[in-house]
């Protein structure tokens, strides 16, 4: 019992040991319970912060290739400029 609750057990009499023992083991329970709750907690926070990340990570992908087309697009109207010019003679 001292393991779990740090108590050590009267050596008085046995008729005290029936009544600590229960005392100790719904410490004990009580304890289990808070570290459970506690674990469950935690499992919690973790599967949200990886859903966040989940949604951090496709929203980034997403501006990427946002970005990429809007790049594109000009490059584009850039070539489509530089051959226009190119197959244009010289107005001035």
């Amino acid at each position: 019992m001292k393991q779990f609750t740090g108590q050590d057990l009267a050596q008085s009499s046995p008729s005290s040991n029936n009544v600590e023992i229960p005392m100790m083991l719904s410490q004990v329970l009580a304890q289990q319970q808070l570290i459970i709750n506690s674990q469950q907690a935690l499992d919690q926070r973790l599967a949200n912060l990886e859903n966040n990340a989940t949604h951090q990570f496709t929203n980034l992908v997403q501006q990427v290739q946002s970005i990429k087309s809007i790049r594109l697009s000009q490059e584009k109207k850039q070539i489509d400029f530089n051959l226009q010019s190119e197959n244009e003679p010289n107005k001035y």
